[in-house]
């Protein structure tokens, strides 16, 4: 009867497996909508860091497979899509491998079916954008640690080493993760597996690694002195002006607190803005706690990594990123779904529970699938806005913020400007006497952030509407008609 059970849950989870990877591949997303998915899509065409294609710092794997694939699909956004597709589908042998570190090989393949089927983290991977491929490499990081310390020898502790270069050369911003490799050498120093001059040499190893993909980026600016000028220019910028960091917004701890735990973590990321799949979770959530209290898992070098990895993070999320765009948490969705399905199925391998995961994964398989086509057909905002000035009759000129990159990604054929100051647009807008002076809503908003009352000196013209998941920023576009009274 045990040996039937395993098979039906083998056999199921290998099915939803199939069923999900292909809808992904079906429902391919080839919309660059967004400024860093332009910048990405068009450095499959150049790549000039300059140019921002795409912008600091470089993003060279992630780039290279998306170039890689380009050659056989003739999209640029899509090729990079596919890429993430194809990587992320490669995740699920990590995944699996560290479920069998405490789990049975039946309920190791549903644990890691589980967390590879996490809806938002599905749909964020259908996107031109390096998270998808940063998580995949992510899962092979952090399974090479703990091969590291199961089978302990120098080439097996230089693994991570390189995985987490290509981690870096993949999503820079995952570089507080490589705490995960510190813990590792800590671990094992400790216990007289690793003397200092050992970790001295796999110090230099690591630097070594990492010089690959930074010496090749920095060979393409004309050197290095080129690059750090233009690493401490974007990195200026990002903590202090536009990265929507702690520093750089008005907005208190606690808001960034809440927009982080409760929107981005259990609301989008987790619950994809179910409230069934948010409710289903909080069961399984609630039922995993009970497990925290056994001493064996909580002892394992596995569970105690994992805690480290997502700490270290939560805290980089908090104060580094910006909690406007719920994908910069992607590695505490996927890392804290892993470890709850893991504390769940430590003592919980009922048959209620196994059920009632299938059931998790058919109604969250339905929403996501339901994404995944959505996000590939419908036009984004920022796309309906571009094909509706091209239908405009009457001559214009339109002042736009993000909006303006993918314009030109797109070809537009109309006359648009990117503007930031207000003083700028007065003084450029005079030239225009006989056009229509057409603004988006990023471009009100900011000159209204730096103080100017525009009652009654534009008026509406049309709104655009896409989907906030997919695009929390550009999502909804007003457009704006300048008075000019």
């Amino acid at each position: 009867m045990e040996k039937v059970k395993q098979s039906i849950i083998i056999s199921l989870s290998t099915l939803f497996i199939i069923w999900l990877v292909f809808s992904q591949i079906v429902n391919l997303n080839s919309f660059a909508s967004t400024y860093d998915q332009v910048d990405f899509a068009l450095a499959l065409e150049r790549y000039d860091l300059l140019a921002m294609q795409p912008h600091f710092p470089g993003y060279p794997y992630f780039i290279l497979g998306g170039y890689l694939v380009h050659q056989w699909v003739l999209d640029k956004a899509a090729s990079l899509t596919l890429f993430n597709i194809v990587l992320y589908t490669s995740a699920l042998i990590p995944m699996y491998k560290l479920s069998r570190s405490h789990l049975s090989q039946s309920v190791s393949l549903l644990v890691a079916t589980l967390t590879y089927s996490s809806g938002f983290v599905v749909v964020m991977v259908n996107q031109p954008m390096s998270e998808g491929a940063a998580i995949a490499i992510l899962w092979w990081y952090i399974w090479s640690i703990y091969v590291a310390w199961k089978k302990q020898s120098m080439w097996r502790r230089m693994l991570p080493l390189f995985l987490l270069s290509i981690l870096m050369g993949i999503r820079l911003s995952y570089l507080p993760l490589s705490v995960g490799i510190v813990f590792l050498f800590y671990k094992q120093w400790k216990n007289k597996q690793l003397r200092m001059k050992e970790i001295m040499l796999l110090g230099l190893i690591a630097f070594l690694f990492q010089l690959l993909w930074v010496g090749g980026v920095a060979l393409t600016e004309g050197g290095f002195f080129g690059f750090i000028k233009l690493a401490l220019s974007f990195t200026s910028g990002h903590f202090n002006d536009w990265g929507g960091t702690a520093a750089s917004t008005d907005q208190s701890f606690l808001n960034r607190l809440y927009q982080l735990i409760v929107q981005n973590i259990v609301w989008t990321g987790i619950g994809i803005r179910s409230f069934i799949l948010t409710s289903m979770f909080a069961v399984m959530f609630l039922s995993s706690f009970r497990n925290f209290q056994g001493e064996k898992i909580k002892s394992s070098f596995l569970f105690q990594l994992f805690v480290i990895l997502m700490g270290i993070y939560f805290f980089w999320a908090i104060f580094a990123q910006n909690v406007e765009k719920p994908r910069h948490i992607m590695p505490l969705i996927t890392l804290g779904l892993f470890s709850m399905y893991i504390l769940l199925f430590f003592k919980w391998k009922t048959g209620f529970m196994i059920v009632f995961s299938f059931l998790l994964l058919s109604i969250q398989g339905y929403q996501t699938t339901h994404l995944l086509k959505e996000q590939a057909r419908n036009l984004p905002a920022t796309y309906q806005l571009a094909s509706f000035l091209e239908n405009r009759n009457e001559p214009f000129v339109i002042y736009a913020w993000e909006e303006s990159r993918v314009f030109t990604y797109l070809n537009a054929p109309f006359p648009h400007k990117e503007i930031n100051t207000y003083l700028n647009f007065l003084h450029d807008q005079s030239y225009y006497k006989n056009k229509d002076i057409l603004l988006t809503s990023s471009v009100i908003k900011g000159f209204e952030s730096q103080g100017v009352d525009l009652n009654g000196k534009v008026e509406i013209v049309q709104e655009f509407s896409s989907n906030a998941l997919f695009d929390p920023v550009y999502h909804h576009i007003i457009l704006y008609k300048w008075k000019n009274v």
